[in-house]
């Protein structure tokens, strides 16, 4: 197949339904032809919110690694060293704003470093994970950078659980995205806070296979919708230390209670579907255009004055509890 050159204009995308959309689109678009060039043209973007972020850069990194495994396939030859750049960036007319919110956030350190526009080393940010971190690598970068006392006032025995909850994403997406996929692909995570909304935003992102292929290995009868339910029902969560026979959830348990309880959002994008919070408790799937190859899991929460702790914790000064 012929490699063409394709200019991609990049909207505004926003954490929210539209956004979410975008990005399936996107992806399936590209995933679907791996040889183009793709050059992204940020001309018209205003704003790239975290989902945003990691969908893009995951892209960046999948058209990497294709193009890689290419090469070493077909050889290096002269044609092979003389052809252009995989991915190619135009911010000639990007906003300075938005510029510097990609420079703070660390992004160009990863998917353009030839820019030579370094992050805040500090910075939860953007980040792309090669190899699984330890434990305790991961839960001092979402205890000290993400969830920390000044952003958000959560029991200490809260704050566990939340962070335990959110390290089973991690492990989830190296599963998928490191240790089953042929690619090399990397797992990808994005998160900030944002002080005038008073918010914590957190996304992360593998491309290693959709979750209704990996249920209906081993449940075959289950329809595509259904498998997709079924990895986020409660009990069905990931065990590290399962057989590798066996399938794997995404019950996330209190993270959706505290979601829910705290007026925030959690979403899950696989394949066709996306699965939101509903303020119920419950999630609510839909179709979503085109197919995310990979799974997507993004929590934002309200940094309110409210203090949280849980049921076992709570008194009768408590004034918020679950």
């Amino acid at each position: 197949m012929e490699t063409q050159t394709v200019r991609i204009p990049l909207p505004p995308i926003r954490d929210d339904e539209s956004g979410y959309k975008y990005l399936s689109k996107l992806a399936d678009f590209i995933v679907s032809s791996p040889n183009n060039i793709y050059i992204f043209d940020f001309s018209k973007c205003s704003i790239i919110s975290h989902n945003g972020l990691v969908v893009i850069g995951g892209l960046c990194n999948y058209l990497k690694q294709h193009e890689k495994n290419r090469r070493m396939f077909q050889g290096f030859g002269l044609k092979s060293l003389l052809r252009p750049n995989k991915i190619q960036f135009s911010i000639e007319k990007i906003s300075s704003r938005l510029l510097a919110r990609l420079q703070e956030l660390g992004f160009w350190d990863y998917v353009q470093p030839d820019y030579g526009i370094v992050g805040s080393s500090d910075y939860i940010g953007y980040r792309q994970h090669d190899t699984v971190l330890n434990d305790s690598q991961i839960v001092d970068h979402l205890k000290d950078s993400w969830l920390t006392n000044e952003k958000l006032s959560v029991s200490d025995s809260l704050k566990s659980e939340i962070v335990s909850s959110i390290y089973e994403i991690f492990i989830n997406a190296y599963g998928h995205g490191l240790k089953d996929n042929h690619n090399q692909q990397s797992v990808i995570s994005c998160g900030y806070y944002e002080p005038k909304d008073k918010k914590l935003s957190l996304s992360v992102l593998d491309l290693g296979g959709g979750i209704v292929n990996s249920v209906q290995k081993h449940i075959p009868d289950l329809g595509t919708e259904a498998a997709f339910n079924w990895a986020l029902e409660f009990g069905n969560s990931t065990r590290t230390d399962s057989a590798p026979d066996l399938p794997r959830g995404l019950g996330f348990g209190i993270l959706k209670d505290f979601v829910m309880i705290n007026g925030g959002v959690l979403r899950v994008c696989s394949d066709s579907y996306m699965a939101t919070v509903h303020p119920s408790g419950i999630y609510v799937t839909q179709s979503v255009p085109g197919r995310l190859l990979g799974t997507l899991v993004s929590i934002t929460v309200n940094c309110d004055d409210k203090h949280y702790k849980l049921k076992s914790e709570s008194d009768q000064m408590a004034p918020t509890y679950f």
